[in-house]
């Protein structure tokens, strides 16, 4: 695993915990009850954070094993959303349905991890809305992530630390069928915001 990008993901984490600290303090002089489910958000933020860089230092280290199991992606998306919008959020998070296959084959963890990642990037830009989305191209398993923000050119108070991108692009990889792989993409589609693509072989 690159050096750099360990010491600023050790970096973020260690802020991270400070700002959870003090949100942690503020909560022994005041239970106030929107101060205890900010402070609950950032702990969930926090243990996604530390999954996917544990996932990322495996990956560097000994390589992903993925175990592919038949999913109906309709139920995993689902599921993947629920406790996502249990967290406080002024944005619509939907499913778009169009197309999405019955039955795909992936590894129902790993690919949790990287859209939970991409769901994370989308919410710091989108204005209103993301949308999550499951297709079947060729013979690919297609999943996107959309928002309505400003774009991939837009700038960044807090710079991201690559570790999200990096960790899609190391669950992509590890799914392998016969001489093909995964792949990951960010894009700015026609319509504006931006589009993360996950797709797996």
């Amino acid at each position: 695993m690159d050096q750099q990008l360990t010491a600023i993901v050790v970096h973020d984490l260690k802020n991270a915990l400070g700002a959870l600290e003090g949100e942690l303090s503020a909560l022994v002089d005041d239970l106030d009850q929107d101060k205890a489910r900010q402070a609950h958000a950032s702990c969930v933020a926090l243990r996604e954070k530390m999954i996917g860089f544990l996932t990322l230092y495996k990956a560097s280290t000994q390589g992903l094993t993925t175990r592919i199991e038949a999913v109906s992606p309709d139920d995993f998306l689902n599921g993947l959303l629920r406790d996502r919008i249990a967290t406080p959020s002024k944005l619509d998070i939907t499913i778009n349905t169009d197309d999405m296959p019955a039955i795909a084959f992936f590894d129902e963890h790993l690919v949790a991890l990287a859209l939970d990642a991409a769901l994370q990037n989308a919410t710091r830009f989108a204005r209103t809305n993301i949308v999550v989305g499951c297709k079947k191209v060729d013979e690919e398993i297609v999943f996107t992530v959309q928002d309505d923000g400003t774009g991939l050119d837009a700038a960044e108070e807090k710079p991201s630390t690559g570790l999200g991108m990096a960790l899609c692009d190391a669950i992509a990889k590890a799914h392998r069928n016969e001489n093909r792989q995964g792949s990951v993409q960010l894009s700015t589609p026609l319509n504006g915001g931006a589009l993360f693509t996950l797709r797996l072989p």
